[in-house]
């Protein structure tokens, strides 16, 4: 049985993974490894040196996460609008089609109710005419016949002696025009 060196076990890793992934986990073993040897550092500095490196570890760690807080949340608003953009557009699209839609439905509905009025006129139509025809060959009177007080002669519209003809007026053949005079 033979042994592998970590050289051997790292080439075998990384025939089986992406290369991509072989150089985050050698960038994360450096990490690593720089922590330890700060941390080893710290432990043998003096105290002094210790506190410097304290508070400029916190000042950078603070401004890392900053970064990292500013980075989180601008890429968070970065999504937020895209959804918020497609929304929009989908529901631009929704509010198009549902007004083409409404605005057929419209039209149909005018087009039925101007048939139904064509219709309703024609019928009127034709029912004047039978119900004019009617008082035309009907020998019955109808209100607007009947004669009311103001039709009734007056005295004066009555004919008196003078109107009446007398003998003069009769004519005589004497009075009658031949063709040939």
């Amino acid at each position: 049985m033979t042994r592998k060196t970590s050289g051997e076990n790292q080439s075998s890793e990384n025939t089986s993974e992406d290369p991509g992934d072989a150089s985050e986990s050698l960038k994360e073993k450096a990490k690593n490894g720089l922590q330890k040897a700060a941390v080893a550092l710290v432990k043998k500095a003096p105290k002094k040196v210790k506190e410097t490196m304290k508070d400029e570890a916190k000042d950078q760690l603070t401004k890392q996460l900053k970064a990292k807080f500013k980075k989180e949340l601008h890429s968070k608003a970065e999504n937020a609008s895209e959804k918020l953009e497609k929304a929009k557009d989908q529901n631009a699209e929704n509010v198009h089609e549902k007004a083409e839609m409404a605005k057929d439905k419209v039209q149909d509905v005018l087009v039925n109710v101007k048939d139904k009025l064509k219709d309703l006129k024609e019928a009127g139509e034709e029912f004047q005419e039978k119900v004019s025809s009617k008082k035309k060959d009907s020998g019955l009177k109808s209100v607007n016949d009947i004669k009311g007080a103001n039709d009734i002669k007056s005295s004066n519209q009555l004919k008196s002696s003078k109107d009446i003809k007398s003998s003069k007026d009769i004519k005589t053949s004497k009075d009658i025009k031949t063709i040939c005079s």
